[in-house]
């Protein structure tokens, strides 16, 4: 990435340690959600089936982003709800989870990426699922506390599902939701747009390296 900045996969042991600082920074400093002595997050069940997107400025992470692909292991959202009526047809699933942006990188913009941290790690995770062949994304998120991406995703043209739950995994007592986007109805969108927003969304970009 250009000056150290954009959005790349985690790929070494130093990655998932910067994924870790984010996760730890935002769920536990910020939120209160995790104890100060967790066991590194990444190291779930889901972790051999996961791909990681980092957010880099200026050489420092500041966001990052899990994605689950659907296998026999099943979802991290399954470990609450049951998510049968998503699987219709050919889709292949995969869950965008743990999508956070540190405090100071919320609704600003940082180098290589001109619409902001959050844009850009969609951005990744759209390029990235459509590198692999996915055509479904699932993402579950809180309803009500102050950082939920619910508006911008519902935005993006994510769509509620009406599956609701509450994540026993964290120490939160609101209910959370399941939102689902094909990404094929996404990437038709500059052709019925001119914001160029959207534009952004879909083209090649040497700022966010997640091809591999």
């Amino acid at each position: 990435m250009p000056n150290g900045s954009g959005i790349r996969l985690a790929t070494i042991e130093s990655d998932f340690d910067d994924v870790d600082t984010v996760w730890r920074e935002v769920y536990g400093r910020e939120h209160g959600w995790l104890p100060a002595d967790a066991p590194a997050l990444h190291k779930d069940r889901y972790h051999p089936n996961s791909a990681y997107l980092i957010a880099a400025a200026d050489g420092h992470p500041v966001g990052t982003m899990r994605l689950v692909v659907d296998t026999p292991e099943g979802l991290p959202i399954e470990q609450f709800t049951g998510i049968d009526a998503l699987r219709v047809g050919d889709r292949r699933l995969v869950e965008c989870q743990r999508l956070m942006v540190m405090g100071e990188y919320r609704n600003r913009r940082a180098p290589g990426m001109p619409y902001g941290v959050f844009a850009a790690l969609v951005k990744g995770c759209l390029h990235w699922c459509l590198r692999h062949g996915y055509s479904h994304i699932v993402a579950d998120l809180f309803l009500n506390t102050s950082t939920t991406p619910m508006a911008p995703l519902l935005a993006l043209g994510f769509t509620e599902t009406g599956i609701e739950f509450v994540d026993s995994e964290l120490d939160e007592p609101d209910r959370s939701v399941a939102l689902l986007l094909e990404l094929g109805e996404l990437f038709s969108r500059p052709f019925r747009s001119t914001n160029p927003f959207y534009r952004y969304l879909i083209e090649p970009d040497t700022n966010i390296a997640v091809y591999s």
